[in-house]
């Protein structure tokens, strides 16, 4: 009960701050209430099945913009994924630095607090005993900083969110529902064996497959789902205030705020030579570079109008990377041993 009590507070605040004009007010207004109840009443909602519902949805939308995929979108997508590695590889090399030499912290530490991970890798780390509580707070900063600097920078365009959308027939439903089914199937499998943010990829692949074979022409995500994850995300975020004291925030706040400030001016830098190399949008390729949060990311760009599957092709890309080259590093060395 309290629960709902807290989404539905979270909801309305949210929705006043968009309707007087505040930027992704939905996301923003969520997060603020939430926060609030976690750190002065020790209270956060439950959520159980909240990031794969947010994946699933912003999965599906995703997939369903393939259909303006167009051959000059794929011929800039493979330079300015090479200078996606470059710029993860700076950024996690000089926010690790600053934070062992600057802050004077032990290299575990360091290397744990810039990892850029998946949304759910982040919330895994955050409930962990084994992070310390610098650790946690640099990775809510980041989070927390992401949100805000994107949704402020980003204004909001309402009109590309919502769209006059006909009622569903009875063969479009169980289509829509079949791919679901199968999105959390495949998604639960992919899960098992440790892939990041499993649900928004088989979202967005089966969805693409599905709008090719000509099964959901004409099908448009309803405005109320991707309300609805944005305000579960902002709900999910806030709550990781839960436990946090104010001494604790202030006291490795600010070198939170220098670390990930590092990471987001190196992703601007980033951008900023890829647009003048490859001619594309700068502010979309800032997106792109991000040091993590793909479904922060991926809200503020549906409700900024901007290219969708750009952006998030390369932070699935970044994940993936992320995800299976410490593996692969593990294996390589294993076989040297060997030999």
């Amino acid at each position: 009960m309290k629960s709902i009590l807290c989404l539905l507070i979270a909801a309305g605040f949210g929705a006043l701050l968009q309707f007087e004009g505040v930027p992704h007010g939905l996301l923003l207004g969520s997060i603020l209430v939430t926060a609030l109840a976690a750190t002065k009443f020790s209270f956060s909602p439950r959520t159980p099945y909240g990031l794969g519902y947010i994946q699933v949805t912003l999965g599906i939308a995703t997939g369903l913009m393939f259909e303006a995929w167009d051959s000059a979108t794929v011929s800039t997508m493979l330079p300015s994924l090479g200078l996606l590695l470059l710029c993860l590889t700076v950024q996690v090399a000089l926010s690790a630095w600053w934070l062992a030499r600057g802050a004077g912290w032990n290299r575990t530490d360091a290397l744990l607090a810039v990892y850029p991970g998946a949304l759910a890798a982040v919330f895994d780390l955050l409930e962990s005993h084994q992070a310390s509580s610098k650790v946690i707070i640099v990775h809510l900063m980041r989070l927390l900083l992401i949100t805000v600097l994107v949704s402020l920078l980003i204004p909001g365009q309402a009109a590309v969110a919502v769209a006059e959308v006909d009622p569903l027939s009875t063969g479009m439903a169980l289509t829509v529902f079949s791919l679901i089914v199968s999105s959390i199937v495949v998604g639960r499998l992919l899960l098992a064996i440790g892939v990041p943010a499993p649900f928004m990829l088989t979202a967005i692949i089966l969805t693409a497959v599905f709008l090719k074979s000509g099964w959901l022409h004409g099908f448009h995500m309803p405005d109320w789902s991707l309300n609805l994850a944005a305000l579960i995300l902002g709900v999910r975020i806030g709550s990781r205030f839960q436990g946090l004291g104010l001494a604790e925030l202030g006291r490795h706040g600010r070198t939170a705020l220098v670390s990930v400030g590092l990471m987001i001016l190196v992703a601007a830098g980033f951008a900023e030579v890829a647009a003048r190399l490859l001619g594309s949008d700068a502010l979309s390729l800032w997106l792109a570079y991000m040091p993590g949060a793909i479904e922060t990311i991926a809200i503020v760009a549906f409700g900024g109008g901007l290219n969708v599957v750009f952006i998030l092709t390369h932070h699935l890309v970044r994940m993936v990377v992320l995800h299976f080259a410490p593996a692969l590093l593990v294996q390589v060395r294993r076989a040297r041993e060997e030999v």
